[in-house]
């Protein structure tokens, strides 16, 4: 994770009861229950993003794998109900986006390649952190895996984290 992640990251690490995979709104709750699958190329994709498969082109290979599960795996974290003080919305928006990336990981398991799978959390934290909000993507580390991830701290305006699916938690 990066150095803006990190005291946001240790500050929901107790866990939040507000937090839980049943509390989570209800549009992150439809994506972990419709889980994953498996898709062109071997790609893994939750299903409520996949949707029909209609902009998934045959030409894609293996190669290149992780750019496209990143592109349908791409999830806009809803804070619109978190408090709108800077740093208690920071903390709400990085909770609500690790336990739905620790939900959809786990969701994961048993599935070709989930051990390769990653979750890249994303949090705004510049002056317009109320607009910019929290996403999570997920990928394989495989196939081109995206070697933007690789040095987490160049983002200035956004908390970063990668959460490996082995260990559902960042990685130092």
């Amino acid at each position: 994770m990066n150095a803006l992640m990190l005291p946001l990251w240790k500050a929901t690490e107790a866990g939040d009861p507000e937090i839980l995979p049943e509390n989570l709104p209800a549009e992150l709750r439809d994506l972990i229950d419709g889980g994953w699958r498996t898709g062109p190329a071997g790609a893994l994709l939750l299903d409520g993003c996949y949707g029909d498969g209609s902009g998934w082109r045959s030409d894609w290979q293996a190669a290149d794998i992780a750019q496209h599960e990143l592109a349908v795996n791409d999830v806009g974290i809803p804070c619109g109900d978190l408090p709108e003080e800077r740093e208690a919305f920071l903390r709400g928006a990085v909770a609500r986006s690790r336990e739905f990336a620790d939900a959809a990981l786990r969701a994961a398991n048993g599935l070709p390649a989930a051990d390769t799978l990653v979750a890249i959390v994303s949090v705004g934290v510049d002056d317009d952190f109320l607009t910019h909000g929290a996403t999570v993507k997920f990928a394989t580390e495989r196939g081109g895996f995206p070697e933007t991830y690789a040095e987490l701290d160049r983002f200035r305006f956004e908390a970063m984290a990668v959460l490996d699916a082995h260990e559902d938690r960042a990685r130092p």
